[in-house]
């Protein structure tokens, strides 16, 4: 509560000073009654308030951060699959997603559907695309659909998949880890829901508002959680015990068991004899998170050791290649599709007619 506090008293300090030069220059207006100083003072000191609040605070890092280009273009409104990009914006296609429109090319053509978060959206090209570049290098035809959005997670992969299911693909990969696991406990914990559900889908207008743009409401928010109910969905669902940590992970390992059902009965193979699925759990930086999210890492590679539904790639950086705790640069997007072209190398083309 000390930021809250603290940001309060500057307030009042500012908002002291404005009135009294403000009351300075109202004594030299002498048809003003003191009914109408008081309106004079009570509505510039509103604004001033709301400047500081909104503006000046959100300026020095208080309050939660507000992206117009994430919430308005890079999380568009999406029907079934809750958010993804909008539509041409940038270099965005029809369906909102990085690249050409989305068509099926003729049968000489292996198409891969990929699947990521903000991860999987970056990069100048993208991760999909300098594997679709590797592939090209050995002689084969080849087209990516890069489906990754910002912040998305792979339980609304899923819908996307469905969503686009008259589209014909060799080989369906989802990319990922973080939003599944940590983005969780970040941000909505409920196990599957998507990116701050509870704040854009379950607040009032207001309250949804007031903590996009006040930075001491946001503030008494991140405190306290009292503003969202975020702690009371948090006591229902025993955030942070055992039995949530294993309802993450179990939630984690059915959705992909799902992807890979669909792909396998529901997708229409293009060149190959049939649809192949594979999943990779993506590298996330240990120095750059909190201890939770430590553990949630360790019980996730654990989780998963023995399983073959996920491939763990995890370890393929130096924590210099991070720019965060989970986004890195270019040059390790390269090694990431190095490792992912020969997974696809290996374990489906070389099985592909």
């Amino acid at each position: 509560m000390k930021n809250v506090y603290l940001l309060i008293l500057i307030s009042l300090i500012f908002i002291s000073l404005f009135n009294y030069y403000l009351y300075h220059i109202l004594r030299k207006v002498s048809i003003l009654t003191g009914f109408k100083n008081f309106l004079i003072y009570f509505l510039f000191s509103f604004i001033f308030f709301i400047f500081l609040d909104f503006y000046v605070y959100k300026f020095f890092g208080h309050g939660f951060p507000s992206s117009i280009s994430e919430e308005k273009f890079e999380r568009s409104p999406s029907p079934y699959d809750m958010f993804s990009g909008k539509p041409y914006y940038k270099d965005h296609n029809s369906h909102g997603f990085r690249g050409d429109d989305f068509k099926n090319i003729d049968k000489d053509t292996f198409q891969i559907a990929f699947f990521g978060g903000s991860t999987g959206y970056n990069g100048e090209p993208p991760i999909i695309k300098l594997v679709e570049n590797q592939i090209k290098k050995q002689g084969t035809k080849v087209k990516t659909f890069n489906f990754s959005s910002v912040s998305s997670n792979h339980n609304q992969h899923v819908h996307r998949l469905l969503k686009y299911t008259d589209l014909n693909f060799d080989l369906v990969i989802f990319y990922g880890g973080f939003n599944e696991t940590i983005q969780t406990y970040l941000y909505d914990p409920r196990p599957g829901y998507p990116f701050n559900y509870w704040i854009r889908n379950e607040l009032s207008k207001i309250k949804y508002l007031l903590l996009k743009y006040s930075s001491i409401y946001a503030e008494y928010e991140k405190q306290t959680g009292n503003v969202s109910g975020l702690n009371k969905l948090r006591q229902n669902i025993n955030f942070l015990s055992d039995q949530w940590l294993d309802s993450l992970l179990l939630n984690y390992e059915q959705t992909l068991n799902s992807a890979n059902k669909i792909s396998e009965s529901l997708i229409e193979n293009n060149l190959c004899n049939s649809t192949k699925f594979l999943a990779f759990y993506q590298p996330i930086s240990i120095n750059g998170v909190d201890d939770y999210s430590k553990k949630i890492i360790k019980e996730t590679k654990e989780f998963f050791l023995k399983k073959s539904i996920l491939i763990d790639i995890s370890e393929a950086l130096n924590q210099n290649d991070f720019t965060d705790s989970v986004h890195v640069n270019q040059n390790a997007k390269n090694i990431i599709a190095q490792i992912i072209f020969e997974h696809i190398n290996n374990e489906v083309l070389s099985d592909c007619n």
